[in-house]
């Protein structure tokens, strides 16, 4: 069996399936923004969620049919000042007045990681929440959020958001955050200092670290999307390299020339790795008008998997927005509301659902 959460502007559509091929459609919390989603080792599925009137909550549910709000979600202090641009950026949406004198608030809840019997929560404005006791109550992870070089931390688009997420499975002291525009940072010492990791990466304009994925148990090996490129650490982020052989390259809005996108993934059995490029930061199509996922074992030499993907598609993914069930199943969302999957690891697609929302998370969860 494998599930689906697909979490849109409008609620979370979940899919299940047998067999790949054959999918039942539920949709769940509607009128809820879903924006990440996490199963964490007892089997309880928890939903970030925003609203532009309520805010973020966090909702669970142990048989995804019955959801139940919990009473607490990451927040920040009372009287902590904000970044003045992140606030101008998620301003347009503050109908209640929450951000009168500029405080320090979460927004959104970019993504939920289950590890180490905890649930963490990366969230905007920048920030790192933990919760121990299945979402109960959550602390804010303060090396993190009070980090030394905050107040230099600039945002990109979507404001400063934490949007990775990223541990080690043998050492728990350790883990990796993606903050965008600010930098891919590491900690080795349980979350009490973080040093940023982006040594080799073209930084001309800024360090905008778009994703970030890999294996648990090589956590040596990182694959990097970032505004500027693809890159690849062998030596736990301390050092990248460009690995774009293969990749379709188009020109940013600076003149520089690189491969641009946002969602990367692994499908840890086999190692391959999976992106969805476009074209550039002017225009953020698929190249060419072909919907494509792009395939390597290792980062050397990449392949376009286009079988079953259509042309003329003017849809980009969003960086939450691919997964991996970890049994062979790839599958992505577009900002146009359609799901693909593939049950062979990206030599075929299909289209199982469409018409959904604006799809801002994908999770994939195969028992």
């Amino acid at each position: 069996m494998v599930t689906l959460i697909v979490g849109t502007k409008k609620g979370a559509a979940i899919l299940k399936s047998d067999d790949a091929r054959n999918w039942s459609h539920e949709f769940a919390l509607r009128g809820w923004g879903v924006t990440a989603s996490a199963r964490d080792e007892g089997g309880r599925t928890y939903l970030a969620v925003s609203n532009d009137v309520f805010g973020p909550a966090i909702f669970v549910s142990d048989d995804l049919k019955e959801w139940k709000q919990l009473e607490s979600a990451p927040r920040f202090n009372p009287g902590d000042k904000g970044n003045e641009t992140h606030i101008r950026i998620v301003g347009w949406a503050d109908f209640t007045g929450r951000y009168k004198d500029s405080p320090r608030l979460v927004d959104q809840i970019w993504t939920l990681h289950a590890a180490h019997g905890a649930i963490y929560a990366g969230v905007s404005e920048a920030g790192l929440f933990v919760t121990r006791d299945r979402g109960q109550s959550w602390e804010p992870i303060s090396g993190f959020n009070d980090h030394p070089n905050r107040a230099n931390w600039e945002p990109g688009a979507g404001g400063l958001c934490a949007h990775t997420i990223l541990t080690d499975a043998k050492n728990p002291n350790r883990m990796w955050v993606g903050v965008s525009s600010s930098g891919f940072f590491r900690t080795d010492d349980g979350g009490k200092t973080w040093a940023e990791k982006s040594v080799g990466v073209n930084t001309d304009t800024g360090t905008c670290v778009h994703h970030v994925t890999h294996d648990p148990a090589n956590a040596d090996v990182l694959f990097r999307q970032d505004h500027r490129g693809v890159y690849r650490s062998d030596d736990a982020g301390d050092h990248w390299r460009t690995i774009e052989s293969g990749l379709p390259c188009g020109e940013l809005s600076d003149g520089h020339r690189c491969s641009f996108g946002f969602p990367i993934v692994m499908d840890r059995p086999s190692g391959d790795i999976f992106i969805a490029p476009l074209d550039s930061d002017n225009f953020r199509l698929p190249p060419d008008g072909q919907l494509a996922v792009y395939k390597s074992s290792d980062g050397e030499q990449w392949r376009a998997r286009t079988n079953g993907l259509p042309g003329n598609c003017y849809s980009g993914v969003l960086r939450g927005a691919m997964a991996a069930d970890q049994h062979g199943g790839i599958y992505f969302g577009t900002s146009s509301g359609a799901i693909y999957g593939s049950a062979d690891l990206g030599e075929s697609w299909s289209e199982i659902a469409a018409s959904l929302p604006r799809i801002m998370s994908v999770e994939a969860y195969a028992t």
